[in-house]
């Protein structure tokens, strides 16, 4: 009986595992993204709700992520937190970095999020977040795949013309992007740089610049920036 009752307990503990950590697999890449989903302002799973996409940093988990970015978020949204496709052998996972990466993974998180659209009830086209590298993911995703979103926020990130490659461009959701001048980590000017690259692919785009660094930006623009996105949220219903 002893033994029955430990079986059980450890199949809950996978259960709950499982339903906490889903994933979404994209058949023409053969990937699976894992995520997690939360659902704010008073909403159940059930409800037909706005959709923000967060892609976390390199090195984070999307749960640290949440706790220490996303934390301020009160508008009623379904809040999905997208894992990277990459592990890291220390903690966390990443994004990719080289051009034949970013192709074949942006192609996936692309279509991942369409999947992710039609699988909870969804209003409009969702709104992507991304900080450092998941921001350098969210700016190709603006040229490459911007008619799959609303809007796109990309935070302390970068983009070169090599990352982008060969692929047409598909421009669509404007984007509003943060970055900090004293940034260590993604140069100030590698965001300059990204919003120039959108501009020229014909991306609609605001930049907003502080004058803090690369982690502080969720600190001192926190409340910026998750305003600025709540009040897209609110125009999408």
């Amino acid at each position: 009986m002893k033994k029955f009752f430990i079986i059980l307990f450890v199949i809950a503990g996978l259960a709950q595992w499982w339903f906490k950590n889903p994933s979404i697999g994209v058949a023409s890449n053969d990937l699976s993204f894992s995520y997690m989903v939360k659902h704010l302002g008073d909403t159940s799973k059930n409800d037909t709700l706005p959709m923000l996409v967060a892609l976390h940093g390199n090195g984070d988990t999307v749960e640290n992520f949440y706790d220490s970015a996303l934390d301020q978020f009160t508008a009623p949204m379904r809040l999905i937190l997208l894992k990277g496709p990459i592990s890291r052998s220390s903690r966390g996972s990443s994004w990719p970095w080289n051009a034949t990466d970013f192709e074949f993974y942006g192609k996936a998180i692309s279509e991942a999020v369409e999947l992710l659209a039609t699988k909870f009830p969804t209003t409009n086209k969702p709104i992507l977040l991304g900080f450092s590298g998941g921001g350098m993911m969210a700016y190709y995703q603006a040229v490459n795949y911007g008619d799959k979103y609303s809007y796109i926020f990309p935070v302390s990130g970068n983009l070169s013309y090599d990352q982008l490659g060969e692929e047409e461009s598909n421009p669509g959701a404007p984007v509003h992007a943060f970055h900090g001048k004293s940034d260590s980590v993604v140069s100030f000017s590698g965001g300059k740089k990204a919003v120039k690259i959108l501009e020229e692919q014909g991306v609609e785009v605001e930049f907003t610049v502080f004058k803090g660094g690369h982690h502080g930006i969720f600190i001192e623009m926190k409340s910026q920036i998750t305003q600025d996105i709540e009040e897209k949220i609110d125009s999408l219903r």
